[in-house]
């Protein structure tokens, strides 16, 4: 009988490099190239077989796709807790989305975490000349961090089921890499900035799983029409106000109030 395993792992990278199309090509083989704005976390399964040694594994991997707006850093770091790998993704056609796994995802993930295996993805592929395409720059990224790269296409689908399969089997031999990089304390916050900060003090006041919490949030903005990329006052407000709403049900008046106004303290120092 196949042992089980189940591993949660996260795909990182700045906005709209293509990691939900990743994941919904990976799992559900299908593509849509429309920008979708993560809100939060979106978490998918998918089992695959793994040969370890002649040993066959049945792996479940827990696949969180992870907000992609750098203010949100206490909703990432949230997220990241638990992980036992990464695909690292960038797009081939911005160069300073490669240049931001190494100066904000990589130090980010690994305050969460440690010795977990990465694979570095150059994804939308099919937008390059590869025989143009220098990959230097990945090679020496992924080397010093000992994880894995190539280049995948969520359109076409190169290399997109081998990039979770090259992750499974590494989670399974226990690949090694660690680093820590400690960022400065931002006073003055952006409007992301101070969405990230609600979004982590309702997620640790409310009492649920980090993923369900995250659902109802998603809810709340999709019904404002707030703009996660750039909320105004009044919609940042607003949220404030429906998630003092959701809480009447499971906390007591005193600690409503108390929530509310930390919540509209973040509003201040935007």
């Amino acid at each position: 009988m196949a042992s089980k395993l189940i591993k949660k792992v996260c795909l990182l990278g700045d906005s709209s490099v293509g990691k939900t199309s990743l994941v919904r090509k990976y799992v559900y083989d299908t593509f849509d190239d429309s920008y979708i704005a993560t809100i939060g976390t979106k978490t998918v399964k998918k089992e695959l077989a793994v040969n370890y040694f002649g040993k066959e594994l049945n792996l479940t991997l827990m696949i969180w796709d992870i907000l992609g707006q750098k203010e949100y850093r206490k909703v990432q770091s949230m997220s990241f807790q638990g992980t036992s790998g990464a695909l690292v993704v960038y797009d081939v056609t911005r160069p300073e989305s490669l240049q931001s796994l190494h100066d904000y995802w990589i130090p980010e993930l690994q305050k969460a975490t440690s010795n977990i295996p990465i694979v570095f993805l150059a994804n939308k592929c099919d937008l390059i000349e590869k025989e143009c395409f220098d990959e230097s720059d990945l090679s020496k990224l992924a080397s010093e961090y000992g994880g894995y790269y190539m280049l995948t296409s969520a359109k076409t689908g190169e290399n997109v089921e081998n990039s979770f399969i090259t992750l499974g089997k590494a989670l399974v031999g226990g690949k090694d890499d660690a680093s820590v990089s400690v960022k400065k304390k931002i006073i003055k916050l952006s409007p992301g900035e101070v969405m990230d900060n609600i979004f982590g003090h309702f997620v640790e006041h409310y009492g649920q799983e980090t993923d369900f919490t995250m659902a109802v949030l998603r809810k709340q903005c999709n019904t404002i029409g707030l703009d996660i990329r750039n909320p105004s006052k009044d919609q940042i407000l607003k949220l404030i106000d429906r998630l003092a709403e959701i809480e009447k049900d499971t906390l007591s008046p005193n600690q409503i109030i108390k929530n509310k106004v930390e919540r509209r303290n973040y509003l201040l120092r935007m």
